[in-house]
């Protein structure tokens, strides 16, 4: 008695993987301002402005109208930059100790 066995063959269900980075998309995009300690990140299609670690404007859809609100000097700008640089100090005074 002659039995015939096909055996199926296992097929990978995800084609050719080229290393072509170009059409990767960036998660955070950064983008820097000439001349200052800020920076605007858009993250997941909303931008705010940070100076290091510290985001110093609320969150917009745009990243060029932050870019904006970040070059212009204000008061209020100024006040929050030495709050980050006495925070910053304090900081660094307490990892001494």
């Amino acid at each position: 008695m002659k039995t015939d066995t096909k055996v199926k063959q296992l097929q990978p269900n995800v084609g050719k993987i080229n290393p072509d980075y170009s059409n990767n998309e960036e998660l955070i995009k950064r983008l820097s301002i000439k001349d200052s300690p800020f920076e605007v990140i858009t993250k997941d299609g909303e931008s705010f402005g940070v100076m290091g670690n510290y985001r110093l404007t609320e969150p917009g859809k745009d990243a060029e109208t932050i870019k904006q609100e970040l070059e212009k000097i204000t008061w209020n700008r100024i006040i929050q930059v030495v709050m980050i640089l006495d925070e910053i100090k304090n900081k660094l005074a307490k990892d001494e100790k």
